[in-house]
C-alpha cells in the first residue's frame, strides 16, 4: 500500500477547524496556535512533533495531534519515521498531550506516560529484526505477540510506503497498541465521544 505523504497531510490540515472547535468545548481552549505553515519556526515545533498550543486557564499545553479514519481501538505509534535511520515521533516528541481524532471519538493521552512505557517497556520487547522482516517483505502490517507484565499480547507492526510527488521514497514503521494495553500500564488516557 502506497501512502501519498502529501495527501495525508493536506487532509490533516483540512482537520483544523473541526479540531479547533473540540479543543474550545471540551478543553475549555482561549487561544489555539497552530505550527502548519510550514516556516522556519513552525518546524522547529513540528520537529518536536508539536502541532498546536492550546491556552487553557492560562497554561500554554503543546500538543500533537494524530487523525485516523477508523477507529480500531488501539494507538499508532511511530517507530521509524524513515526507516532505518530516522526515529519517529516516540522518540523524538515533547508535547504534553497526543490527541487522537477518529471519526466517533477523540482521545486525549498524556504524552509523558506514552513515552515512558513505550521507551522502557513496550519497544524493549521488540526485536529490532521484526522491523527488519517488515520493511524487507514490502508487506504493510504484520502481527505479533509479546509478553507485558508476564501477559501475552498482540500489536501489529504497521509500514507506510511514503512516495510523495517529488520522487522520493521512504517507509515509515511503527505499532499499534491497544488502548486497554496502554491503560494497564499507567497511560492516562480520556476518551470523548463526539
Amino acid at each position: 500500500m502506497i501512502h501519498n505523504f502529501e495527501k495525508s497531510l493536506q487532509c490533516e490540515r483540512s482537520k483544523a477547524n473541526e479540531a479547533d472547535k473540540f479543543y474550545r468545548k471540551a478543553f475549555g481552549a482561549t487561544e489555539i496556535v497552530r505550527y502548519n505553515s510550514d516556516s522556519v519556526v513552525d518546524m522547529i515545533f513540528q520537529r518536536k512533533d508539536i502541532d498546536v498550543s492550546l491556552t487553557v486557564e492560562n497554561r500554554i499545553y503543546h500538543i500533537s495531534e494524530k487523525f485516523r479514519e477508523t477507529d480500531y481501538g488501539d494507538l499508532y505509534v511511530e517507530v521509524y519515521s524513515k526507516y532505518p535511520h530516522v526515529k519517529g515521533w516516540m522518540n523524538t516528541g515533547s508535547p504534553d498531550v497526543v490527541v487522537y481524532f477518529t471519526p466517533r471519538a477523540v482521545y486525549r493521552i498524556i504524552h509523558r506516560g506514552l513515552k515512558n512505557f513505550c521507551l522502557e517497556t513496550l519497544f524493549p520487547q521488540i526485536p529490532e529484526s521484526w522491523f527488519s522482516e517488515l520493511h524487507n517483505s514490502g508487506k504493510s502490517i504484520v502481527s505479533r505477540k509479546i509478553v507485558l507484565n508476564k501477559k501475552a499480547i498482540s500489536i501489529n507492526l504497521i509500514q507506510a510506503h511514503n512516495k510523495p510527488n517529488d520522487g522520493t521514497s521512504w517507509e515509515t514503521i511503527g505499532i499499534s497498541i491497544p488502548f486497554d494495553v496502554l491503560k494497564e500500564n499507567g497511560v492516562k488516557i480520556r476518551k470523548y465521544n463526539i
